[in-house]
C-alpha cells in the first residue's frame, strides 16, 4: 500500500509539474506570441502610415517629428520579427520571409529619406512604397494569428490529455487516502483556471484578427472604407456590367483650418463631412476616404442628371458652417465624376478621369462640380510635357523678361517698370505665362524661377536711374518652400539695389490666407524697406473692407474693371470705390490695362494715383528700356 501511494504520488507530482509546465507555456503563448508580434509591428506600420499621410497633405516641423518617433518605433518592431518564435514562424514560408525582407528593404531606404520627409514629393515616395506593403503586413498578422491559434489549440489538447490521466491516477489514490482526493480537488480546480484562460487567449485572438481585417479595409479617423475596399468594391461592380459612375471629392480651404484651428478641430471636420457625406449618398453608394482630404463615392445605377443632383447637394451641404469646438468653420468643395463607360470599366482609369475632372472643377473657381469629358486627358499630358520642359529648359537662353511702366498721372514720371516673364520653348516654341506659370507653381519650380528672375530685375534696376523702381511678382509658393527674405537679401548684396526701389507684387488669395507664416514674411519684407503691391485687386473673394486687416502700399486695380469703365457705370463706382478706400487708407491706387484716352481720362478724374497699359507702352525688352525711357513720345499721352 505505502508502495502504491509513494507511486501514485510521484505521478502525480509529475503530471503536477506537466500541468503547472504547460500552463506557463500557455500564458506566453497567450500574451507573447507570433500574432502579438505581427500585431505590434501592423500597428506601427500603419501609425507610420497614417503620420506620412498627414504630413503629405499639410506639413510641418511637429508632423516631422512625429514621423521621425513612428519610423524609430517602427524600427524596434522589426527587431521582434527577427527573433524568438516569430523568427521560427517566418522561416515556414518563403512567402514570409520575403513580407519581412520587403518590410527590411522599405525600413533601410525610409532612414536614407527621414531627414527630407517634410518635402511633399519625398513623402509621397514613401507613401508610394508602403502602399504595397500595407496588404502584406496585414496578411503576414493574419498568418501569425491562425499559427497562434494552432500552437494553442495544441497546448489544449495536451492538457486535455494531461487531464484525463491524471484523473485515473486520482481514482486510485483517492482509495489510497483522502487526502489524494484534497489533491486531486486542488488540481482539477487549477485546471480550471486553465480552462478559462484558454477559452480567453482564443476570444482575445479571434478579436485581433477581426480587427485586423477591418483595418485593412476602413480608414481609422472616419470607419470609412478606405482605398483598398473602395477597389474591391469597383472591381466587383466593374465585373458584373454594371453602371458605374465615380464621384472624387476634394475639401477647398481644409489646410487653412489645420493651420490656424489645429489638426484636432481638423481631424473633427473630416469626420463631420464624412457623416455629411454619407447621411446625402444613403444607400445609393459607398463612400470611402481617399486620403487627406479627398473622399471618393461609387455609385450604382445612377445616370448623369442623378449624378448632378448628387454633386450639387453635396457642394451645398458641404459648404455650410460646422461648429466644432466652440469655432465655426466654413469650407467648400470640388467635385470631379467619371462614368465607368468612359474608362472601359478599369478602376484605375476611373479614377485618373474622375481627379481630372475635379482638377478642372478647381481651376474653374472652386465650389463646383464637373464631369469628365476626353480632351481633359490631352490637357493632362499637355501639363506633364510643359512641366517636363520646364524642367530642363535653359534659364538664360529660353527665358526672357519684358518691362512694362506704371506712370504717375500728376507728375507724368514713370514711377516703376513690371518685369514680365516670357518662355519660348526650344520644342514647342512661345509658350503663354498663364499656361506656364501655374505649372510651375504647382511643380515648385517657380522657387528657382522667381529667384532668377529678381535677380535680373535688380541687376537691371541698378542701371536705370534711382528713381524708377522695379516690380516682380511673388507667388504663395515662394513664400512657402523657400526662403524668400534671404533669397532677396542675397540678391541685394550681389547687385547693390536699394531695397526701397524693390515692389512686390502678390494676389489677393495670398493676402487672404490666414497662415501666420505668410503674414510674417510680408511684415518682414516690409520692415527691409521692400514695398508690397495688390495685384489684379477685385477679383477675389475679398471685400474693399478687408484691406483695412493688411499693410500694403500700392492696390493695382484688376484691368477687367477699367477695360469697360466707359459704358458700365458699376465697374466705374466699383473703380471709385477702390481709389477712395485706398487713398483713405494711405495707399497708392494703380489702373490695370489702360488701352485709350478715354479710359484716361476717367481712371484721372477719379483720383487714381498711377496707370499702366497698352496706352503708354506694351512690355519692352530689356535692352531697350533705356531707349525708352530717353524718349519723351509717350508722356503726350499723359500730358
Amino acid at each position: 500500500m505505502i508502495v502504491t501511494i509513494v507511486t501514485f504520488a510521484l505521478a502525480a507530482s509529475y503530471m503536477s509539474y506537466l500541468i503547472f509546465d504547460r500552463q506557463e507555456s500557455l500564458s506566453k503563448v497567450s500574451h507573447f506570441d507570433a500574432a502579438w508580434s505581427a500585431s505590434q509591428g501592423v500597428n506601427e506600420f500603419m501609425r507610420l502610415l497614417q503620420r506620412v499621410t498627414t504630413l503629405a497633405g499639410a506639413p510641418s516641423p511637429s508632423r516631422r517629428e512625429e514621423v521621425r518617433l513612428r519610423f524609430e518605433i517602427l524600427k524596434g518592431r522589426l527587431e521582434l520579427f527577427k527573433t524568438g518564435k516569430f523568427q521560427a514562424f517566418v522561416d515556414e514560408t518563403k512567402g514570409r520571409q520575403a513580407v519581412v525582407k520587403r518590410l527590411s528593404d522599405f525600413v533601410e531606404k525610409l532612414d536614407g529619406m527621414i531627414g527630407e520627409v517634410d518635402d511633399p514629393e519625398k513623402a509621397q515616395q514613401v507613401l508610394d512604397l508602403m502602399a504595397p506593403l500595407e496588404t502584406d503586413m496585414i496578411n503576414l498578422a493574419s498568418d501569425a494569428a491562425s499559427f497562434s491559434s494552432v500552437e494553442v489549440t495544441e497546448y489544449e489538447l495536451d492538457l486535455l490529455r494531461l487531464h484525463r490521466n491524471f484523473s485515473i491516477a486520482a481514482l486510485g489514490f483517492f482509495v489510497c487516502g483522502l487526502g489524494f482526493i484534497v489533491l486531486l480537488g486542488w488540481h482539477n480546480r487549477l485546471l480550471t483556471r486553465t480552462h478559462l484562460r484558454l477559452r480567453t487567449a482564443n476570444e482575445d485572438l479571434q478579436r485581433v484578427s477581426d480587427d485586423l481585417a477591418r483595418m485593412a479595409r476602413h480608414d481609422l479617423l472616419t470607419g470609412l472604407p478606405n482605398r483598398l475596399f473602395l477597389r474591391e468594391r469597383m472591381e466587383e461592380m466593374f465585373a458584373r456590367d454594371e453602371s458605374v459612375a465615380l464621384m472624387c471629392l476634394d475639401l477647398d480651404n481644409f489646410k487653412s483650418v489645420n493651420d490656424t484651428l489645429g489638426h484636432a478641430i481638423g481631424d473633427a471636420l473630416l469626420c463631420e463631412v464624412a457623416s455629411r457625406i454619407t447621411n446625402l449618398v444613403g444607400q445609393d453608394g459607398m463612400v470611402s476616404r481617399f486620403g487627406g482630404d479627398e473622399f471618393v463615392i461609387i455609385l450604382d445605377g445612377v445616370g448623369a442628371a442623378g449624378a448632378a443632383a448628387l454633386a450639387a447637394s453635396l457642394v451645398e451641404a458641404l459648404g455650410k458652417p460646422y461648429r466644432l469646438a466652440g469655432n465655426q468653420v466654413v469650407i467648400g468643395t470640388s467635385i470631379g465624376i467619371d462614368f465607368a463607360s468612359n474608362a472601359s470599366g478599369d478602376p484605375d482609369n476611373s479614377l485618373k478621369n474622375a481627379d481630372l475632372a475635379l482638377y478642372r472643377a478647381k481651376a474653374d473657381g472652386r465650389g463646383t462640380y464637373q464631369f469628365f469629358k476626353p480632351e481633359m486627358d490631352a490637357q493632362l499630358q499637355r501639363r506633364r510635357l510643359i512641366e517636363l520642359q520646364l524642367r530642363s529648359t535653359n534659364f538664360d537662353t529660353d527665358f526672357e523678361l519684358l518691362f512694362q511702366p506704371l506712370v504717375d498721372l500728376q507728375t507724368k514720371k514713370i514711377t516703376t517698370i513690371e518685369a514680365l516673364l516670357r518662355w519660348t520653348n526650344p520644342v514647342t516654341g512661345p509658350v503663354a505665362p498663364d499656361e506656364f506659370i501655374p505649372i510651375a507653381e504647382h511643380s515648385g519650380l517657380i522657387v528657382p524661377i522667381g529667384a532668377w528672375v529678381l535677380e535680373k530685375a535688380c541687376a537691371l534696376a541698378i542701371s536705370l536711374p534711382p528713381d524708377i523702381n522695379v516690380a516682380v511678382n511673388l507667388s504663395a509658393t515662394q513664400i512657402r518652400r523657400s526662403n524668400i527674405i534671404e533669397t532677396i537679401s542675397a540678391v541685394l548684396g550681389e547687385t547693390g539695389l536699394s531695397p526701397n526701389r524693390i515692389e512686390l507684387e502678390i494676389t489677393e488669395t495670398l493676402l487672404l490666407d490666414d497662415s501666420s507664416e505668410v503674414h510674417s514674411v510680408l511684415n518682414a519684407l516690409r520692415s527691409h524697406g521692400i514695398r508690397i503691391s495688390l495685384d489684379d485687386f477685385g477679383t477675389g473673394y475679398s471685400s474693399l473692407a478687408y484691406l483695412r486687416k493688411f499693410i500694403v502700399d500700392k492696390v493695382k486695380i484688376d484691368r477687367s474693371f477699367v477695360a469697360s469703365i466707359a459704358d458700365n457705370p458699376d465697374h466705374l463706382a466699383i473703380v471709385q470705390a477702390i481709389v477712395d478706400l485706398t487713398h483713405a487708407l494711405g495707399m497708392v491706387s494703380v489702373a490695370e490695362g489702360l488701352e485709350t484716352e478715354e479710359q484716361l481720362a476717367i481712371i484721372r478724374a477719379s483720383g487714381c494715383n498711377e496707370a499702366q497699359g497698352y496706352l503708354f507702352s506694351p512690355p519692352i525688352p530689356e535692352d531697350e528700356i533705356k531707349e525708352f525711357l530717353a524718349r519723351r513720345g509717350w508722356k503726350l499721352r499723359v500730358a
